[in-house]
């Protein structure tokens, strides 16, 4: 009962009972029979009221608070009173078992840790291999990308010098178109002189024609 005996009241109004008479009817009751789940502030109140003459006028949920702190303490002393009551071969033979099931224990958590490292080894190996992959990968495609990005490159050139030659054809068009234009010109122009020549011609010889075949006028062979 040293720690009930020991706690230290806490501020407010002081209680008309003790810590120890609370746990004296605790323990009383327990001794007589009761369980300790049944214990309840109102049933130590009688009881106090009842052996100590305390008033009535008590609170019982300040009360119920002492009442917890009994159990509790009870609990702990009546363990503790037997463990005190075990012979000592029986401790020792407890602590052996419980030194053996530690070892067991320690054993299946030392295996059961192996195989976690086990497994994470392989998980790690596989990631590591994983991450190769991944970077062989990555230096394909970037080695990828930069050939593509030089065949870009050759492609955009070879582009630049076709509309570079396409432009000379369309300039070379362009001045055949300028010369053939210049050489109808010319040719409209002997076409007419050649049509004015040969109409000039035509009109002389029909001309002649005329004055040869008309009567009264010698031919020129008679003359």
């Amino acid at each position: 009962m040293t720690r009930t005996t020991a706690r230290k009241r806490q501020g407010g109004r002081p209680p008309s009972y003790t810590s120890r008479q609370v746990y004296g009817i605790v323990a009383r009751l327990i001794g007589c029979g009761t369980p300790s789940g049944e214990i309840d502030a109102a049933m130590v109140k009688e009881e106090l009221c009842s052996a100590f003459g305390i008033s009535s006028t008590i609170r019982l949920e300040s009360l119920q608070k002492h009442v917890d702190l009994a159990l509790s303490d009870y609990d702990s002393d009546e363990a503790e009173a037997l463990l005190r009551a075990l012979p000592e071969t029986v401790a020792a033979s407890i602590d052996h078992f419980i030194e053996g099931a530690r070892e067991a224990f320690a054993l299946l958590v030392a295996r059961q840790n192996a195989r976690c490292q086990a497994e994470a080894q392989t998980v790690c190996e596989e990631l590591c291999a994983e991450k190769r992959t991944a970077h062989w990968r990555i230096s394909e495609l970037e080695a990828e990308v930069d050939r593509l990005k030089t065949d870009r490159q050759v492609l955009t050139a070879e582009r630049d010098r076709t509309l570079a030659e396409a432009d000379k054809l369309r300039e070379q068009i362009r001045l055949g178109e300028d010369e053939l234009n210049r050489l109808r010109g010319a040719n409209g122009v002997v076409q007419l002189l050649v049509s004015q020549l040969q109409k000039s011609g035509l009109e002389n010889l029909l001309q002649a024609s005329v004055e040869t075949g008309s009567p009264g006028k010698p031919s020129a062979q008679s003359a």
